[in-house]
């Protein structure tokens, strides 16, 4: 098919293994809107195995379809940059970002067009139910979405959209936001979106159209993800010094929460406890978090006696 009048710029940056970029690709293709372009940005190192499937993979959909682009880095750079490489050539009037290991449900980019183009300009996005899948069952259908303004939410790190795979923006807004900041090795859609909900807010769709594949849980090492935290919320520090004391708690509550499950998730306890001690300073606990702090460590002890 033939890019003319490409309205939408869907953008896959890739990493790894491409297991599920395939699936990702399809998935844009059957959308029953055809007025878009595919960028897909491959962070790989040039002389790796994951480089060559990738390319061996992309170049069939390159010969078949002209509305596909494939981008090479040529080095590892992170996903902030390979997005950011992906900004720099979309032609759309529209970005929709997709994970490479997620996909579209076939009316996705139509109703997000639909809905863009009679929003007002103070409404900068559209967002949509999801489903989450592991090892190819579904595990959580997610639609209660809401339409507003989530700047706390997003300080908090309670709400980006359900998923990456979700945000669906003009391309005008990520232009004047100059992209991602590459300074950030993960939380790239969380700082991304701090800024956006400074100026705009969203719309949203109550209808399952995003698949998110949870698969690898990919845990970050908590070292570096501390550290990220602590530039995260340096950063907006003068965004949260205006808030109120109640906004403020809330905001460092989530963070550190967020901390100590990772790291609970990794069966580290010692860290895991320092933090919800630390995110006890700010807010309590839910019986959700108390019952992960209690119990996990105790059946970590019995599975492995």
């Amino acid at each position: 098919m033939q890019s003319n009048n490409i309205n939408i710029s869907v953008i896959i940056p890739t990493y790894g293994n491409p297991k599920f970029l395939e699936a990702s690709i399809r998935s844009v293709i059957n959308q029953t809107y055809k007025f878009w372009e595919l960028i897909i940005v491959d962070d790989n190192n040039p002389e790796t195995t994951a480089r060559k499937q990738t390319e061996e993979l992309v170049l069939k959909y390159l010969k078949s379809d002209s509305r596909i682009k494939y981008i090479k880095h040529e080095c590892n750079k992170n996903g902030a940059v390979a997005h950011n490489t992906g900004f720099a050539v979309a032609k759309g009037k529209y970005i929709s970002l997709l994970d490479s290991d997620d996909e579209y449900l076939p009316e996705r980019l139509q109703k997000c067009y639909d809905i863009m183009e009679r929003a007002s300009l103070k409404i900068g996005g559209v967002y949509t139910g999801c489903e989450f899948r592991r090892l190819g069952a579904t595990y959580l259908k997610y639609k209660e979405v809401k339409d507003g303004n989530f700047l706390v939410e997003t300080l908090a790190c309670k709400f980006m959209f359900c998923t990456g795979s979700n945000i669906f923006v003009r391309k005008s807004i990520v232009n004047e936001l100059n992209g991602f900041d590459g300074a950030f090795l993960r939380h790239q859609d969380y700082e991304f979106l701090v800024r956006f909900f400074e100026k705009y807010s969203v719309v949203s769709i109550p209808e399952l159209l995003v698949i998110k594949n949870n698969e690898n849980l990919n845990l970050p090492n908590l070292e570096k993800q501390i550290a990220i935290k602590k530039q995260y919320l340096e950063k907006f520090k003068y965004i949260i010094d205006k808030l109120s004391q109640k906004e403020a708690n809330y905001i460092m509550h989530g963070n550190y929460i967020n901390i100590a499950e990772n790291a609970m998730a990794q069966n580290q306890f010692k860290i895991a406890n320092e933090f919800y001690s630390k995110a006890r300073q700010y807010g309590g606990l839910s019986i959700r978090e108390w019952s992960r702090r209690i119990i996990f460590p105790i059946y970590n002890i019995i599975k492995n006696h």
